[in-house]
């Protein structure tokens, strides 16, 4: 290894071994072949590669900056102060439980305030986004605090919007005009809802990237505008500071140390051929080659400085709570026990408390008190603790369970996904959180349902797409044999008609009693669906039914007129009969639908076609008591001496039923007394069925009055009396 590189990784070592501190990556030794630094292992990665892999919950974001803000304040109270330079999410790593570890100390300065003389690119070094305006203008300037201070205002700001400075500007140079110019990243990328303590975070990275760096204020300021974004929990503040009482001797008050210009330490002398055990031992700063354990790894130059926790005060713009932290090793505490006795599995409290925390979206509780075994954690009901944070619309909530490595694929005793849930709430946050991890997209409930059939339900087009985009089925069928179409096309969600037709859907495809998507947008009355659905090609606007009926048929039964009339002009068979033998006309004339009948009479449909009952249109009508389809048949001449079931004219059925206004409009000398197969007339079925007011009816209109009539009669009743006076 060349001398200059070795030399700089022990130089590396030696300030990150200076810099014990919570949120400080330790170093734990240097290896030899190969050569490098030994460090604790950061399970999350960099800040860099979490913020660009899935949104983050608001608490965490705050957290991140307030860690970052306490680890560099720390960096920054050190005697002499040690600058990093090189401050970026790339070099922020995170633990498994998302806690801060700042790390890359190569560019770091422990001389305090300086020049450089070894500056690359051109007198510039580190990021160019993150370089303050000051630096870019003056190569030779001192080096200072507030260097630090802008690097973290842009971080500050890619941890709020989650993107990258100035990503859309490709050129480094316009980089560089930009900042010097006073351009800084843009606010409008700052995520929809935030939290309203986001302001005040707004405004402290706007001092903290202010083109003067007078003005910017120092990381002891910025720690103690941060803290209240990111409380420790109780227990574990008493039990640190009850730690640091024994660890640590009482420390006298002072003062934060004021940065100074220094002259640079002279780099020690090596000999140039000795090993790197040698240059190891040549070193104060008490690198280990090894690890002999945690004790040996929390003793340092800066335990010494810090201050008693009985103390009450701050020294070097480090908290009493967050000194607390600053000298156990690098491990960190990352839960909140609750106390039990016997500590097998999650306590009935432990679960009451992390119900609340979702339940009320406090998403700081829950960081707090979520522990590992308790992330996939069976609740009464059946759910997890993501599917409630879904189900309670706690998007924030949902993402630290995501981060945690909650399991998106366990179902409820519905057999319902969070998936299921979040697209039938329309919760658009969730479901594109959920479609970021490896999810069972065809997920089925207990009525067969995928996600997209919620989706077609809803009418929802974002998820409808989100879904289709990760390769969600089209045509997976529920217990019904209802598609996504089907269910599309039955609740009138033609946006998602349209969407599915250009994935190329089967909308020939049957479902239970050979429904197809035509059929359920007939039966519901949705036109324009219908209309684009009948011009597609291979949709047959004949197509039947199990039961025979046809586009036509469904929409006559509902009194869909304007469906029935472009089904019609669409050239739909107007007297196509069903199982029964019914057409669209015998349909709309049982079911009364005035207006339908009329327009397939206009069109052509014909009026004796009789069904397998032997029933007309009239009979039909007469018989379900619908006077104005009545008189309708009746004006467009259809014969009310037809004989229908029994030998029955439609005066028979009416009155039978005892429909007394259509019996009105039926009655004639022709058909009055006229006797079905039974020898029964009119008047004899209107006294069986005691309908006195369709006695008088026909009475008045001198229907025969017979024995035979009176037969059917108690001796009390109103027909029976009518009878008999008509009678006498």
């Amino acid at each position: 290894m060349p001398q200059r590189e070795r030399m700089e990784l022990l130089e590396e070592a030696k300030k990150m071994e200076m810099a014990k501190f919570r949120y400080i990556l330790p170093v734990y030794g240097i290896c030899q072949d190969p050569v490098g630094l030994v460090m604790e292992y950061m399970e999350t990665g960099s800040l860099e590669k979490l913020l660009a892999s899935e949104p983050l919950p608001w608490d965490l974001r705050f957290r991140i900056v307030h860690e970052t803000a306490v680890g560099m304040n720390f960096l920054h109270c050190m005697s002499p102060p040690l600058l990093h330079l090189d401050l970026k999410p790339a070099n922020i790593l995170l633990d498994a439980h998302y806690h801060v570890k700042i790390s890359d100390f190569g560019l770091a300065k422990c001389n305090g305030l300086s020049h450089s003389h070894d500056l690359s690119m051109d007198g510039l070094f580190g990021t160019i986004a993150y370089l303050p305006p000051e630096r870019i203008r003056e190569k030779s300037r001192l080096f200072d605090t507030k260097h630090d201070v802008y690097s973290f205002a842009i971080v500050m700001w890619g941890v709020l919007t989650q993107k990258k400075p100035f990503a859309d500007e490709k050129n480094i140079l316009h980089i560089m005009v930009k900042v010097v110019k006073g351009h800084r990243p843009e606010l409008p990328p700052v995520c929809r809802p935030r939290p309203r303590a986001c302001g005040n975070l707004i405004r402290l990275m706007q001092r903290c990237w202010h083109g003067d760096p007078r003005e910017r204020p120092t990381f002891q300021e910025i720690t103690s505008e941060t803290e209240d974004l990111c409380e420790k929990p109780d227990e574990e503040v008493k039990e640190m500071t009850r730690d640091l009482d024994v660890k640590t001797p009482p420390a006298p008050k002072s003062e934060a140390p004021v940065p100074a210009p220094l002259k640079r330490a002279s780099a020690p002398t090596f000999d140039t051929d000795c090993s790197l055990s040698e240059l190891l031992s040549q070193l104060d700063s008490g690198i280990s080659q090894t690890l002999e354990g945690p004790e040996e790894l929390s003793r340092s130059s800066s335990e010494s400085k810090l201050p008693s926790a009985n103390s009450g005060k701050r020294l070097s713009g480090v908290s009493s709570v967050d000194s607390a932290f600053s000298s156990r090793g690098s491990l960190s505490l990352s839960f909140e026990r609750e106390p039990s006795t016997g500590d097998l599995g999650t306590t009935d409290v432990q679960k009451k408390k992390l119900v609340d925390a979702v339940v009320n979206g406090d998403t700081s509780r829950l960081m707090k008190i979520l522990q590992p075994q308790d992330v996939d954690l069976v609740l009464d009901g059946g759910a997890s603790l993501l599917h409630l944070a879904v189900e309670a619309g706690q998007e924030e909530c949902v993402k630290w369970l995501l981060l945690n490595n909650a399991n998106p694929n366990l179902t409820n005793r519905k057999g319902s996904t969070p998936l299921h849930l979040a697209v039938e709430r329309r919760v658009r946050g969730v479901v594109e959180l959920l479609l970021s991890r490896k999810i069972s997209i065809n997920a089925t409930d207990e009525d067969q349902w995928t996600a997209l059939h919620f989706a077609a339900q809803n009418g929802d087009e974002c998820s409808t797409r989100l879904l289709l985009e990760k390769n969600a089925s089209i045509n997976e069928v529920d217990f019904e044999g209802r598609t996504p179409m089907h269910v599309a096309c039955q609740h009138g969600q033609e946006s998602i008609v349209r969407i599915l037709l250009r994935r190329g859907v089967d909308v020939g495809l049957q479902g239970k009693d050979a429904w197809v998507p035509l059929h359920y947008a007939a039966w519901q009355g949705h036109l324009p669906i219908v209309k684009l659905l009948a011009k597609q090609p291979g949709v047959s606007v004949n197509a039947q039914t199990l039961d025979g009926r046809t586009p036509l048929h469904l929409a006559a039964q509902r009194g869909h007129y304007r469906v029935a009339r472009i089904l019609i002009d669409l050239r739909s068979d107007i007297n196509v009969r069903n199982l029964l033998a019914q057409t669209p006309l015998h349909v709309a004339a049982e079911t009364g639908h005035t207006s339908t009948a009329r327009l397939l009479l206009h069109r052509g449909a014909s009026r004796e076609a009789v069904t397998a009952e032997g029933c007309t249109a009239l009979h039909l009508a007469s018989r379900n008591g619908h006077l104005a389809t009545v008189k309708l048949l009746v004006e467009e001449k259809a014969d009310v001496l037809a004989r229908g079931p029994r030998n029955q004219t439609a005066l028979h059925l009416a009155a039978a039923s005892g429909h007394s206004e259509v019996v009105e409009e039926l009655v004639s000398a022709d058909v009055l007394n006229l006797a079905d197969e039974q020898g029964l007339s009119a008047l004899h079925l209107a006294a069986q069925g005691r309908h006195a007011k369709t006695v008088e009816t026909l009475l008045k209109h001198g229907a025969h009055v017979n024995l035979q009539s009176l037969k059917f009669q108690g001796s009390h009743s109103p027909s029976a009396t009518l009878l008999r006076r008509s009678k006498t």
